[in-house]
């Protein structure tokens, strides 16, 4: 069973043992059905535990912190293989630099999106303001609402 890395002593997993065993078997099969028979419970309970925030959040941890979703793998996959690139111009000593390029132009991009998402990400969360909802109540009861309902009907 792999469990996200927990950063501080004191983090504990917000999530019940129950929707852990859910979460992680769907890790491996990524198949309702197969969670549903090797947990021996209904598809739509497999679901519903599956739609919780908690569990969301933790399949998504799991999932972008392991194998090449791990943006430091991602990044040691794409220099090794510059680097062959590389050894293989030198050693063939002919050859284009265009297969070259076009990698250190995908590695540079392939930075430069992650930087721009972690950016967006820590905007996000130094944001105050999460949800803001502003009501206008119109009464009637002031001189200016008074003042309107008169210039519209023509009393004036």
């Amino acid at each position: 069973m792999n469990l996200p890395a927990i950063n501080t002593p004191a983090e504990v997993l917000d999530i019940s043992p129950e929707a852990l065993e859910v979460a992680n078997c769907y890790l491996q099969s990524q198949d309702l059905e197969v969670v549903a028979d090797t947990l021996d419970i209904k598809k739509e309970l497999v679901t519903q535990i599956l739609a919780k925030k908690e569990v969301k959040a933790y399949i998504d941890h799991v999932f972008f912190n392991l194998g090449f979703n791990n943006r430091f793998k991602m990044r040691a996959a794409m220099d090794a293989i510059i680097k062959k690139k590389f050894q293989e111009l030198e050693e063939s000593e002919m050859g284009s630099t265009k297969d070259i390029a076009e990698l250190l132009e995908l590695s540079h991009k392939m930075t430069m999106n992650e930087m721009s998402r972690q950016i967006e990400l820590e905007k996000l969360q130094q944001s105050n303001i999460k949800n803001q909802v502003n009501v206008q109540i119109n009464d009637g009861g002031s001189k200016y609402d008074t003042l309107i309902e008169k210039l519209i009907s023509g009393d004036v």
